[in-house]
């Protein structure tokens, strides 16, 4: 499952605690992978069991102490194992919700469809303002975290991102055009 290997992808570039690296999980890499806190939480206790990441406990004045996570060295191992990891069967399974939707839309009225084809539009461009926010943010990172050698990596999901989107759009685009047409016959 990738979410540990995410984890371990993140822990990788500093210490953090479950809340920092669930916050990387809801902005940075959030338009390609997500997970629910109760999630990344159950894969910390997991991959620590595994010997893949250590913790320790920070104790603080006047506030909780918190626990900080990081890397081990078999953790580092088992990260570059699963990245040379040249087998794309998992990677190559597909679901798509909204497909099924569409699928079955001959169901309801075409003007459902289309309304949900324009909310799908609305959420898109929103995903795409986001991530051009993201991408003004990547030399913000690059000093957080000290190197440049990752970004180049970050550009090419961004990348990735933005072009998968705008070909969302426009393929919701072509469906609209399409129910107007049948609206129309």
């Amino acid at each position: 499952m990738p979410l540990k290997h995410a984890i371990l992808g993140i822990l990788n570039y500093q210490d953090m605690t479950g809340y920092d690296i669930d916050r990387w999980l809801q902005k940075p890499i959030a338009f390609f992978w997500h997970a629910q806190t109760s999630q990344v939480y159950k894969e910390l206790n997991v991959i620590a069991k595994n010997n893949w990441v250590e913790s320790r406990v920070e104790v603080q004045s006047g506030k909780p102490n918190k626990k900080v996570f990081s890397i081990t060295d078999e953790g580092r191992i088992e990260l570059k194992r699963w990245l040379g990891d040249a087998d794309i069967t998992e990677i190559m399974k597909y679901k798509n919700p909204l497909l099924i939707k569409i699928f079955f839309s001959g169901n309801i009225d075409l003007g459902a469809t289309m309304r949900l084809l324009e909310k799908y539009i609305a959420e898109c461009e929103a995903i795409i303002d986001s991530m051009n926010e993201d991408t003004r943010n990547i030399p913000d990172y690059e000093e957080s975290f000290q190197t440049k050698e990752e970004s180049f990596y970050w550009g090419m999901t961004i990348t990735y991102g933005l072009m998968y989107y705008k070909n969302e759009i426009t393929w919701a685009n072509w469906c609209i055009e399409k129910l107007k047409a049948k609206i129309d016959e």
